[in-house]
């Protein structure tokens, strides 16, 4: 190995973080090892004494995000969770994580690692410097989640960072809630910051404070998420300095070198012993509707265009352990808030990996180490225009994080690994609500989240899946309404779960959440769905696993110009249950029905005193295997739960049953039921038609054109952008190498 030379710096031996970065990828791309690492002898010669180096940094962080959690005003922070903290190396690369937002651990550590590229260091760090940032340009998912970062020192020397990243309700964006889904441009994101200095000795500046002040609509509210974020930064960087102090300073700098060699080695180990390897094929596409926002100052009516983009992609499951994604043929960016980008794909990897097979709670840099990525520049996943809107990079990482979910649970299934096996959710909704508050003020802006509680999981390979799950946010926990009901100007009139709404199959997926809000208090608001995830409107993905299907997608129903004021006054049942089912309570409520099964969706109408908001979250949770080999006794539970109703059991389930009146209790009839099952397998046979007859009948398709306009152009952006994906797409339906669909007809 060659002799480093460092120049004078403030890290480790006088060298510059620089060269630090340069050694840590040479060395790597040399040995295949992180820092050159074919030896770990801390490991080799005292394991329990690394294991508790390991725990007391990992406890810190953990300690950090729960003390956050007490000091800021946020509710996304205080009774969602939606923050996370970490420890990173010199270089920038994840040490340890906290629980949370898990999505942003590896993007902070590509914000620190920008710093250090652009010369920030010649600048000059010093401890409690704290630098902001919220630029997804840069690296991050949406401009809502602002990163806190600062330089951690020990006796002079630069020996790591702490990073903490917190989501915030309103950054000052043109329309309601913090993830504007109908801007076009990065101009109308938002408060941003662009990994600026905003602190020193762990306290921002007058000028940062009055830059919050002036950039959002509730600044007290940003100011005391900055001041948990400042705790936190504290008290990691005082625990670090204890840490050191106990294991001593050369012990520390090895340490956090093996324990990211260790756990690359771990997660190399976990794949070859867990999975097949293989490759696993998928398609997304990303549905954007902005022709009904184009009477919006914030969309230009030239970037008024629906459109689908579609994003194929192969997960190679490689033999040595490595996972590598593959997006060749992803279609164009566009002007719209829905493209991403390869550090959002990282991000989603980071969260999908540490729930599934990265399980052991030393996931770091060494796991992401792990995973190669193609994300071919000028297309959806890696654009090439710097200003186009960043509201919702989420609108891969999330969705397609699930289906990946799904294709590495193929590979488990396929070990013998069942119990692991789980259909991925793909993303749902949130209510942004803005205009007049029940205090008077007139600019509002702010979401409803409590959506963190309302999604639900995927099944699983032996049982059903679980409601009040949500994929980005592990410890999923359901807001109090009396919070939401504090900062936003409606009434809960209930919540529960949609009869119906799961994804079908032998084991469902959980129910998501529905909430009925009444507006109260003003007659100026102002709704918004926002995407967290794709849009969904005309294709679903597919997220059910071995013949399961997908669960029911986010909608709303507003009810306008209502009659709540006086069935309020005369004491007669409200709302309940879902608007339109066939109930007393129901039927009392009367006004004009508007009903918004995209997400992305800013309602065009003002909404006053009275209207009700009814938003299903939505969920498009897969189900796994025959729904006809369910268990009629599950069935029957559900049954009794009000979890389906008896029209969809003998539908999607062919189950018959009957309900008992004195006992309340529905009562399955086994003979009826396994002459409807016959009937419905005896009638899948009889719709069945050969492969090859379907392959013929949907090459003819292709060729004469017969599909929709916007399907037609994004298969021609696939095409044109593609390398592989276009030679394999053509030569699978038999078509000429320069086949294109004619968009002209």
């Amino acid at each position: 190995m060659e002799q480093w030379v460092a120049s004078r710096g403030i890290s480790f031996d006088g060298s510059t973080l620089k060269e630090l970065l340069e050694r840590a990828e040479k060395l790597y791309a040399e040995t295949g090892h992180y820092y050159g690492l074919r030896e770990l002898p801390l490991y080799e010669s005292d394991p329990l004494k690394l294991e508790r180096f390991h725990g007391r940094l990992l406890a810190a962080s953990i300690a950090a995000r729960e003390a956050t959690r007490m000091i800021a005003a946020n509710p996304m922070v205080r009774e969602v969770g939606e923050l996370a903290c970490a420890y990173y190396t010199p270089e920038g690369h994840c040490l340890v994580q906290s629980t949370g937002i898990i999505i942003h651990i590896p993007l902070m550590g590509e914000v620190i690692e920008w710093m250090i590229r652009n010369g920030y260091e010649e600048e000059g760090l010093r401890e409690g410097d704290i630098f902001t940032s919220n630029d997804n340009a840069i690296a991050g998912m949406h401009p809502a989640d602002v990163y806190d970062i600062s330089p951690l020192f020990y006796r002079g020397e630069l020996v790591g960072w702490a990073g903490v990243v917190i989501m915030e309700t309103e950054i000052g964006a043109t329309v309601p809630g913090p993830m504007p889904s109908t801007v076009t441009e990065r101009y109308f994101d938002g408060l941003r910051f662009t990994a600026e200095r905003t602190g020193a000795n762990f306290e921002y500046f007058s000028s940062t404070k009055m830059k919050i002040k002036r950039g959002v609509r509730y600044p007290d509210v940003f100011l005391l998420d900055r001041v948990g974020a400042l705790a936190a930064l504290r008290r990691m960087a005082e625990e670090l300095k204890r840490v050191i102090d106990e294991f001593g300073y050369e012990y520390y700098k090895s340490a956090i070198r093996e324990l990211i060699e260790i756990e690359r080695r771990a997660q190399l180990e976990r794949v070859r012993r867990r999975t097949v390897p293989g490759k696993y094929s998928m398609v997304l596409a990303n549905e954007i509707y902005l022709s009904r926002a184009k009477t919006y100052s914030i969309c230009p009516p030239y970037h008024a265009i629906d459109r689908i983009t579609l994003v194929p992609w192969e997960f190679h499951i490689l033999p040595d352990g490595r996972y590598y994604l593959d997006f060749d043929g992803a279609g164009a960016w566009g002007w719209h808030n829905s493209n991403t980008t390869p550090s959002a794909i990282m991000g989603g990897a980071c969260l999908m990996l540490t729930q599934t097979i990265a399980y052991t709670g030393t996931a770091n840099h060494g796991t992401l180490m792990c995973i190669d990525i193609n994300c071919p520049y000028d297309t959806y996943v890696n654009p090439s225009q710097p200003n186009i809107a960043t509201s919702n990079l989420f609108a891969w990482p999330i969705p397609g994080g699930s289906l990946w979910l799904g294709q590495q649970a193929r590979s488990f299934y396929m070990r013998g690994f069942i119990e692991e096996v789980e259909a991925g959710p793909c993303g749902n909704t949130g209510p942004g609500i803005g205009g007049t508050n029940q205090y008077g003020k007139d600019d509002h802006n702010w979401v409803i989240a409590e959506l963190s509680g309302g999604v639900a999981s995927g099944a699983f390979g032996v049982r059903d899946g679980v409601t009040g799950h949500v994929i980005w946010l592990p410890p999923g926990l359901a807001a109090s309404v009396e919070i939401w009901e504090l900062v936003n100007p409606v009434l809960y009139l209930q919540r529960g779960l949609l009869p119906d709404a799961y994804g079908w199959g032998k084991f469902r997926s959980g129910h998501p959440m529905m909430s009925t809000y009444m507006v109260h208090g003003t007659d100026t608001l102002v709704y918004e769905m926002i995407a967290v995830g794709t849009r969904v409107e005309k294709i679903f993905p597919n997220s059910g696993l071995f013949g399961g299907y997908p669960s029911l997608g986010p909608f709303t129903r507003i009810v306008s110009n209502t009659n709540m004021a006086g069935l309020i006054r005369e004491q007669k049942p409200l709302v309940h249950g879902e608007i339109g089912e066939d109930r007393d309570d129901l039927k009392n409520v009367s006004g004009v029905v508007t009903v918004a099964s995209n997400t992305g969706y800013l309602h065009p109408e003002v909404l006053k005193e009275g209207d009700v908001i009814q938003l299903v979250y939505g969920s498009l949770a897969g189900g796994i295997g025959d729904p006809l080999e369910r268990d009629p006794q599950l069935v029957k539970e559900d049954l009794d739960n009000g979890l389906v109703t008896h029209k969809r059991a003998r539908l999607v389930h062919g189950v018959e049953a009957v309900y008992d009146e004195k006992t309340r209790e529905w009562a399955i009839r086994k003979e009826e039921t396994e002459r409807l099952r016959k009937e419905k397998r005896e009638e899948r046979r009889r719709r069945a038609i050969p492969v090859k007859e379907w392959y013929f009948r949907r090459r003819e398709d292709i060729i004469r054109g017969r599909l929709p306009a916007m399907l037609k152009r994004a298969y021609n952006e696939s095409l044109a952008k593609g390398k592989r994906w276009p030679k394999e797409f053509r030569r699978f339906w038999g078509l000429p190498d320069d086949f294109l669909f004619d968009t002209n007809e």
